[in-house]
């Protein structure tokens, strides 16, 4: 049993514009999506599939995952995301993950 699957251990996840003053600052590149939190992710990753004019079960069926996953990723509603997964949803959107460090400044 994989320890996402309990999710009365895991915080639930909130949008960091509640609980923070943080100013996103965006790169002038407009193919860079801010994903701060998972409703930011999943509002990337449904912008992405748009782009891409997939409905999301084409989506679904070309990362190997269950429409009800993805919309539940789309949501922002996924607890207990299992990386693996979003990495395939990735794949098939011809996109990638990026990790900045916010401590240094940009």
């Amino acid at each position: 049993m994989s320890p996402y699957d309990d999710t009365t251990i895991m915080s639930p996840y909130t949008d960091i514009d509640e609980v923070s003053s943080y100013v996103d600052i965006m790169i002038a590149d407009a193919h860079v999506l801010n994903a701060r939190s998972l409703p930011r992710l999943g509002a990337a990753v449904r912008r992405l599939r748009l782009d891409h004019r997939l409905t999301q079960a084409e989506l679904a069926r070309a990362a190997g995952v269950s429409r009800q996953w993805l919309v539940g990723l789309e949501r922002g509603q996924t607890p207990g995301l299992e990386v693996g997964r979003l990495m395939r949803v990735l794949d098939a959107l011809d996109a990638s993950l990026a990790i900045r460090d916010d401590s240094q400044g940009v």
